[in-house]
């Protein structure tokens, strides 16, 4: 267990201090490419792979590389979940900090966002740009990280990002919304009730690690969705949170709630999008039904 440290929710982070980043998956990835050029921090990664071997195609959102509030929410499908979901001062603080992405990772990001793209290529270049980089401050370790293991190395005042879903669902209490079964692919969409450590700080467990350690979920931890999705959704809350790291005024307590609010509301938008595509898909199979299409249709 880590000694009980003297900072507290209201104070800011340190000015120097280590992000623990579990799991080289692409959202692990992109985050780690963020934090490295924040100043101040030094970025341990963890990964069990030394391969990326993942084919599938995928394609990111072109919100991801908006430039304003109108281009984000320009999506024919999402625009009207987002202008429902969030107020337009909180797309434009989130909007803010890719300002200051790197141009050789906007680089990459805008040429993803054009066509499909090989997801282990994504993984590659990432993990390329994030070595080739004059100054690295990224220390790669390749292990199986437990859960049990990451409490272990935590010390006072470092940033612990997570993904191990399993012990999440058991300590969050979170819960399977809804299953889809799209285009023959079923999909849980998954909720964590914690996506931070803010109920270990709250909860006045001054003894337990996460009580004086920051602890943001990342990817399918805090939000499972369908596979169209998720990456999107998982690099939209990476650079969110970098953002938030960055800024060295804000209070610890400030970056938990911030960021618990940004995930369910992503949460929010993407299951309103995927029940959408699973009702009109719905509909499509109902066509020669007409009794069965009237009863999807929801007419009052």
């Amino acid at each position: 267990m880590s000694p009980r440290s003297d900072l507290t929710s209201a104070e800011p982070l340190p000015p120097r201090g280590r992000v623990h980043i579990v799991g080289a998956g692409p959202v692990g990835l992109l985050l780690t490419a963020l934090l490295q050029s924040v100043e101040g921090f030094s970025v341990q990664l963890y990964e069990k792979r030394q391969e990326y071997k993942r084919t599938r195609m995928v394609k990111l959102a072109p919100y991801l590389v908006a430039d304003s509030v109108e281009s984000y929410r320009t999506d024919h499908i999402d625009g009207e979940n987002v202008e429902a979901v969030f107020d337009p001062p909180e797309l434009e603080d989130g909007l803010a900090f890719r300002q200051s992405i790197a141009p050789d990772l906007m680089a990459l990001l805008q040429e993803w966002s054009q066509g499909f793209c090989p997801l282990n290529v994504i993984e590659r270049s990432l993990s390329n740009l994030i070595d080739a980089r004059a100054s690295n401050t990224v220390q790669r370790t390749c292990t199986v990280m437990t859960a049990q293991d990451a409490v272990a190395m935590l010390a006072p005042g470092d940033i612990l990002m997570d993904r191990f879903i399993a012990k999440i669902k058991q300590e969050t209490h979170g819960e399977v919304m809804g299953d889809l079964e799209i285009v023959r692919i079923p999909m849980n969409l998954y909720r964590a009730r914690n996506a931070t450590s803010r109920s270990w700080r709250t909860a006045g467990h001054a003894d337990h690690p996460f009580a004086n350690s920051p602890v943001f979920l990342l990817g399918d931890s805090a939000i499972g969705s369908p596979y169209f999705q998720s990456i999107s959704l998982g690099f939209e809350c990476a650079m969110y949170l970098a953002g938030l790291i960055a800024r060295r005024d804000l209070p610890v307590s400030d970056m938990l709630e911030r960021y618990e609010l940004l995930v369910y509301k992503q949460w929010l938008r993407v299951y309103m999008r995927s029940k959408m595509i699973k009702h009109n898909k719905d509909l499509f199979e109902s066509l020669d039904d007409p009794f069965a299409l009237l009863d999807k249709l929801h007419i009052y």
